[in-house]
């Protein structure tokens, strides 16, 4: 690769896909709730009904009471709510979230999504084909009807310390390099990197994802086109392998000035973390790109982000460190990049969000 592409090739990668996501539903009601989020990561979103000093009752969406010890609040915000009219007790897309479902032991932990925003993660104490009682991890316990949940889940391999740990919604990807992991079949993300750079991707399979972009740098007819597909053949929660290419068309009569890297990948996942390691070859160099990456679990809504590319043939590097703050589908970057050339060295921010769906 020549020095003009590699510099080419590495902006673009510093600088990097928005997305705005909008939701809408059909004959709702706005109302305002509270919201309480708990020290076990559940929240309950509702009324209150009855209140002291140690206590409070609580009214969820769906008219089921619950009483939460106060100690058991982390915080408390008012919200507002849109509530469907139309929701009947034999709803077909509840059903078949509920439908199926193995019999629960008394160590299995399960997180409950409810119409109307609230999460309950919790042991199930009873159960039967309209209702379901659960113990919490806050040591509350409330029983609800299955015509409420919106869906379940059990998460054993996310709790740490009696806390439910959300996962990171963008795992396929560090800052811009992507790890071993792939998108399952339907699932998918909106992204922008340093305002610029947009990118969609979705799993069309289980083994193969499409992505691609277009820069968007204004008042320009030039705009970059960047395209990225990914198959990964083997995944599971602790090892995961890929094998892509990465195709860049820079604005310009010469096809030669285009960017095309294939490259493979790897990811060994661990309880807090996970280290990634790939090499990629530009087609028309000779020599490797060595990525090295590593990720660390610092709370339930943060992880620390290490990505680092080595050109072979050259004393050009990049290595960057920074945090990516987690939601439920959000991820939010926020990153130093050094160039290191010659014992000479830049620190250059980096800024990335990816809505994932």
């Amino acid at each position: 690769m020549t020095s003009k592409k590699t510099i080419i090739f590495f902006t673009l990668i510093l600088f990097l896909s928005t997305s705005s996501y909008v939701l809408s539903q059909d004959n709702t009601n706005t109302i305002k709730y509270f919201q309480f989020e708990l020290n076990d990561s559940s929240t309950v979103v509702g009324s209150i009904v009855f209140e002291n000093e140690s206590v409070v009752q609580i009214k969820n969406t769906s008219n089921e009471e619950i009483r939460i010890s106060k100690q058991n609040i982390l915080n408390k915000k008012r919200v507002y709510v849109n509530i469907q009219t139309n929701i009947s007790s034999d709803s077909t897309t509840i059903s078949e979230n509920i439908v199926s479902i193995a019999e629960q032991t008394d160590s299995t932990i399960v997180r409950l999504e409810l119409i109307g925003g609230s999460t309950l993660i919790g042991k199930v104490a009873f159960e039967d084909s309209t209702s379901i009682t659960i113990n919490l991890l806050s040591n509350t316990t409330t029983t609800i009807e299955k015509k409420s949940i919106e869906k379940r889940e059990t998460v054993e391999k996310n709790l740490y310390n009696g806390q439910y740990w959300i996962d990171d919604p963008n795992r396929t990807r560090l800052f811009f390099a992507p790890t071993g992991r792939g998108l399952m079949s339907g699932n998918g993300y909106v992204s922008i990197y340093e305002i610029f750079f947009p990118m969609v991707a979705i799993g069309v399979s289980n083994f193969a994802t499409l992505s691609g972009g277009m820069s968007l740098f204004p008042s320009s007819s030039d705009q970059i086109l960047y395209f990225a597909p990914k198959i990964t053949p083997f995944q599971n929660d602790r090892f995961a392998v890929s094998i892509g290419d990465f195709y860049v068309r820079i604005p310009g009569n010469k096809r030669n000035n285009d960017i095309n890297i294939i490259y493979s990948i790897g990811t060994v996942s661990f309880s807090k973390g996970a280290i990634t390691m790939g090499v990629g070859y530009e087609t028309k160099a000779e020599n490797p790109i060595i990525l090295l990456g590593g990720e660390l679990r610092v709370s339930r809504y943060a992880k620390l982000i290490t990505e680092n590319w080595f050109l072979g043939g050259s004393d050009l590097k990049f290595v960057s460190l920074g945090i990516r703050f987690l939601g439920e589908h959000l991820a939010a970057d926020f990153a130093f990049v050094t160039p290191v050339r010659d014992n000479n060295t830049m620190l250059m921010p980096w800024i990335g969000f990816a809505y994932n769906f």
